[in-house]
Formats: C-alpha cells, structure tokens, sequence
C-alpha cells in the first residue's frame, strides 16, 4: 500500500524536531519510526528532547496511534526527557496526551506554536535557538 501523509524529521542540539503533515497511514507511521530510531541512536547517550509539530496533521487511522505508542515506549527506555508539541486542534491533543501515558520518564509540553516550543525546550537545556 502507498503511504498517506508525510514527515520531515531533523536534529538540532540534544532535539529531535519532527514535523507530521497530511493524514497518515500505518506505511507512514512506520516509515517514520524507523528513520525516529535512526536519528534518535545519534543523540540518545545524553537526555534528549522531541519537538513535534502537528501544525499540518490532519490526524491518523487507529492502527497509527498503536505503532506511535510503541515508539513512544522505545524513546522512554531510550533517554527521552521532554516532548514539546505544537498543536491547534483540541483533538490532537486529546489523542497525543492518550499517547504518552507510554512516556512515563518525559516531560511533555503542549504549545501555541512553535516560538513557544522553542523557548521550553531552551530553558529545558536541549536547545539553543
């Protein structure tokens, strides 16, 4: 099956900053968690955060939702500390905080945008802006 909705992912300092966009599928939401490992295995030996901006997300299918709670799982045992999210629907953010009961280690922040984002995340030590 093709993927549906897309991603760009980078890291700045200790910060993985992720960007969803579209709806996705679960193609999508795999994809991305194996290139979410890939770039964490560079950064994970010192806390780290997550900025994630869903400013573009149209949501996703159920099945997405479970492979994003194994990833969050995995970012727990590996060193993950804070978690800013960028979100504008009241949904999202129902859904993402649902998603985090996984984060048991992580500070998580939810944001206006993405000014406010990078702000927490500096006073937070892991970016410097």
């Amino acid at each position: 099956m093709n993927e549906h909705g897309s991603f760009s992912m980078k890291i700045v300092d200790r910060t993985l900053m992720v960007e969803a966009v579209g709806a996705w599928n679960l193609e999508t939401a795999i994809r991305w968690g194996q290139e979410f490992k890939l770039l964490v295995s560079s950064i994970e030996e010192l806390q780290w955060a997550c900025l994630v901006d869903l400013s573009n997300f149209e949501l996703a299918i159920p099945e997405v939702w479970e492979h994003l709670d194994s990833v969050n799982k995995w970012s727990n045992l590996h060193n993950q500390k804070y978690e800013a999210v960028v979100c504008s629907l009241s949904l999202q953010k129902v859904l993402i905080e649902k998603s985090h009961a996984a984060l048991t280690n992580v500070e998580t922040k939810f944001c206006e945008d993405l000014n406010e984002a990078f702000e927490w995340l500096e006073i937070m030590g892991v970016l410097k802006t």
